[in-house]
């Protein structure tokens, strides 16, 4: 606690203070602002006020995703992520629809009416689900566009123009980036990025063949695992908006439409409210100035909005995010 109050001396220190004029040499200084970075990330954590958070809830991959476990039903996986959403009284959930799996499968279309029927709202997350950093700009806003006709059936005019880039790539190219974005921008789409997420994909085929063996051992292991990671993740994007952004950001969460989501997602919206969560709707999510930034930066891999900021700033790296089990899920109950 020393060093949170060291920190915190320094952060309420006048503007025109620089540790620069102390004359330590750039090596060592160098050094010395990426350990002072990791402790005030680290403080911010410990310290994070309790109901501090709003979060919005997000599902990707409607109608469906993941592995589908022994003796379950696609709609019945739907009907009790929707009746908890309700139950939890969870305002203004998006799911983020990709058409192509209607056209696989046109029974699907379904729990899509099923979804809005409830008052759950649908947003655009491509046809096919394809990759911004693997086809071209056209291509891919191709796509998005074939999508349109999907939601426009399922939600008629009132779906809302709002997108969720597949993968969180925004392409390997400024170039390619910045036309995607003009032309989202343009048909006058939002973009719903993310803030909070914890792989939660990771767990539903990993449960699929836990109940397939079955393995009730395995099961819970895999439901205390998922928790867990869900919290820490959150606490931790806490703590990167407070040190990246100098403040607490309304959060938007990414989960998908998958079986072990739907077994979860009781326990995980309680466990979010007893740690202090406000669930609030995406709308309100988004008009955070934050979601305003443009980072226009590109990256391989999954980057969390935060990180790009982050990366876009030039801030020092931020400590990595808690670990998931991704290893042992790809492995438990082969």
């Amino acid at each position: 606690m020393l060093a949170c109050s060291i920190i915190a001396s320094f952060s309420m220190a006048p503007r025109s203070f620089s540790l620069d004029a102390l004359a330590v040499p750039t090596g060592l200084w160098k050094v010395m602002k990426r350990v002072l970075w990791a402790v005030m990330l680290s403080c911010t954590l410990a310290g994070r006020a309790s109901g501090a958070t709003e979060m919005a809830v997000t599902i990707d991959d409607l109608p469906t995703h993941g592995a589908l476990p022994k003796g379950t039903q696609r709609t019945a996986i739907a009907e009790q992520i929707i009746s908890i959403l309700k139950r939890h009284a969870v305002p203004e959930v998006y799911g983020f629809v990709n058409g192509g799996q209607i056209r696989e499968n046109p029974d699907h279309m379904d729990i899509l009416r099923m979804w809005v029927e409830a008052g759950l709202r649908v947003g655009n997350h491509t046809f096919a689900h394809p990759n911004l950093n693997r086809v071209s700009a056209a291509d891919y806003i191709g796509d998005i566009e074939r999508n349109e006709a999907m939601l426009v059936e399922v939600a008629g005019p009132l779906w809302g123009r709002v997108f969720r880039y597949p993968y969180l790539h925004e392409g390997d190219t400024l170039q390619k980036r910045r036309a995607v974005r003009r032309w989202l921008a343009a048909q006058g789409y939002q973009i719903a990025q993310v803030t909070v997420y914890f792989d939660d994909w990771a767990w539903n085929d990993a449960y699929a063949r836990c109940v397939g063996q079955p393995d009730p051992g395995a099961i819970q292991w895999l439901k205390h695992s998922f928790l867990q990671s869900a919290v820490q993740r959150l606490a931790w994007s806490e703590a990167v908006s407070k040190a990246v952004l100098g403040r607490h950001i309304k959060q938007i969460l990414l989960l998908h439409l998958g079986a072990f989501d739907a077994v979860m997602l009781d326990e995980l919206l309680t466990a979010y409210r007893q740690a202090g969560v406000t669930m609030i709707g995406l709308t309100e999510a988004m008009a955070d100035p934050v979601y305003r930034l443009d980072p226009d930066i590109v990256w391989d891999g999954e980057l969390i909005f935060l990180l790009q900021v982050a990366r876009a700033r030039k801030l020092p790296p931020i400590p990595p995010a808690p670990a998931i089990p991704l290893r042992k899920l790809s492995a438990v109950c082969r």
